[in-house]
């Protein structure tokens, strides 16, 4: 049932009924009625923010609003933030970029105690909204959680949880919160702020930013970066409000913490990880290289060592650049574009297949050394590409790493084997090699 307030109409009537005679009112004082505090007088508005947790989905925080009825006993907090990883269809519209997710009115206590069993920490922001704003920010949370309005589609970074909220607050703001942010800038962007968050998760670090195209690098500002909770948070206890009576006052009457944690604290700024990535990409690189070395001096283990590693980099290509080419046929608007293709590509499954039948016959294949300089060749083209400002993108970890393993399979092919003595000598390679 949706919270109800009396209607202006109402107030008035009953203003009405009780100064209708004056002289009544001078012969019987005690019978006057005082009149009705406005609606939403005794509602409470509380912003609720959930500091990160451990699954990856919980890397960025979680937020929900709190609503109390001191008259009533009415209190629930509007969760944004549901889905079912067990729901029919749901990886399946995950792959198409159509996440559908919901809301759900939730009680305070039982959401409290979640967060407190999974150690994260929850602060909460009591909102100095005038009693009108309050009674409408009511009306539209029990208005999305209606059956056939419960249910809103899901984008990570421009329609998630914290945004949801933050487009309420604005409706009720009459768009101060957005006049206050939007154009500010904030000297990040989304990836950014992704590392950032991430950068505690090596699975989630890695996945997340080798997926985001170009469109994660472009800049946020005040108003884009509240898809984060924490900023929100931040944002609205800074933020000062216009009133109906034209006074200036903090939209945050009190802030405090209601669930503590013995997490650390998230990250202030993204680590930089770019030697961390070079290193791994020369230690695999000075790995295949060896494995290579001995392979050629007739060791079984190093033709076993180099022909798995390799089969395993040539899936991982084919089926990475494969999903980047894919990616442009879903709604995965922050994966197009992926200059990363070219570090993966489905060229990969190619150079495995040369490296094997070169282990296995005792030579290299022509379409074998092709693969291999063509990937190779569109690796050092990823490279260019980054280095020039106007198309930079946030690949260059994954350059320092994958370009050394490119270079290496190349030298293995065709520079240490003997086996492949035919190319490195300039003689005539014959139809058997071929």
């Amino acid at each position: 049932m949706l919270y109800t307030s009396p209607s202006p109409r109402e107030v008035w009537g009953w203003g009405f009924a009780t100064t209708t005679s004056p002289l009544a009112a001078r012969q019987e004082p005690d019978t006057l009625q005082p009149t009705p505090p406005p609606p939403g007088s005794s509602l409470s508005v509380y912003l609720l923010t959930v500091e990160p947790g451990d699954a990856i989905w919980e890397l960025f925080g979680h937020n929900a609003l709190l609503v109390r009825d001191a008259d009533t006993g009415y209190e629930e907090a509007f969760n944004y933030g549901i889905f079912d990883l067990s729901a029919a269809g749901f990886y399946t519209q995950f792959m198409k970029g159509l996440m559908m997710y919901r809301v759900e009115a939730q009680s305070p206590p039982g959401l409290l105690a979640l967060y407190r069993d999974r150690n994260r920490r929850v602060w909460a922001q009591e909102l100095d909204l005038e009693p009108a704003r309050k009674a409408r920010l009511l009306q539209i949370l029990q208005t999305d959680v209606l059956p056939e309005n419960h249910i809103y589609r899901y984008d990570y970074y421009r329609n998630n949880c914290s945004t949801k909220l933050r487009d309420a607050l604005d409706t009720v703001l009459d768009g101060q919160l957005r006049a206050a942010t939007a154009g500010a800038p904030t000297n990040s962007t989304w990836r950014q702020d992704t590392r950032r968050l991430t950068s505690t998760d090596a699975v989630g670090y890695l996945a997340i930013n080798l997926a985001l195209g170009p469109k994660g690098d472009e800049p946020t500002d005040r108003w884009d970066e509240m898809w984060i909770p924490m900023k929100l948070r931040d944002t609205a206890g800074a933020l000062l409000v216009t009133r109906a009576d034209g006074t200036r006052t903090p939209l945050v009457r009190s802030e405090e913490l209601w669930v503590d944690s013995t997490r650390e604290y998230e990250p202030v700024t993204a680590p930089s990880f770019d030697l961390l990535f070079l290193l791994s990409g020369l230690v695999a690189g000075l790995i295949l290289s060896f494995l290579g070395y001995r392979s050629a001096a007739g060791s079984r283990l190093g033709r076993l060592g180099l022909g798995l590693l390799a089969s395993i980099w040539g899936l991982f290509c084919f089926v990475a650049g494969a999903a980047f080419i894919g990616v442009h046929w879903t709604d995965h608007v922050f994966i197009y574009w992926n200059q990363n293709v070219l570090l993966f590509s489905p060229l990969g499954l190619g150079v495995a297949a040369g490296v094997v039948r070169m282990l296995r016959n005792g030579r290299t294949s022509i379409w074998g050394r092709r693969f291999v300089l063509g990937a190779l060749a569109l690796a050092v083209v990823a490279l260019v590409i980054n280095l020039i400002p106007a198309t930079s993108t946030g690949n260059r970890q994954f350059i320092a790493f994958a370009l050394p393993v490119h270079l290496s399979l190349c030298w293995v092919m065709l520079g240490i084997h003997r086996m492949d003595h035919a190319l490195v000598y300039g003689d005539s390679v014959s139809a058997r090699g071929r």
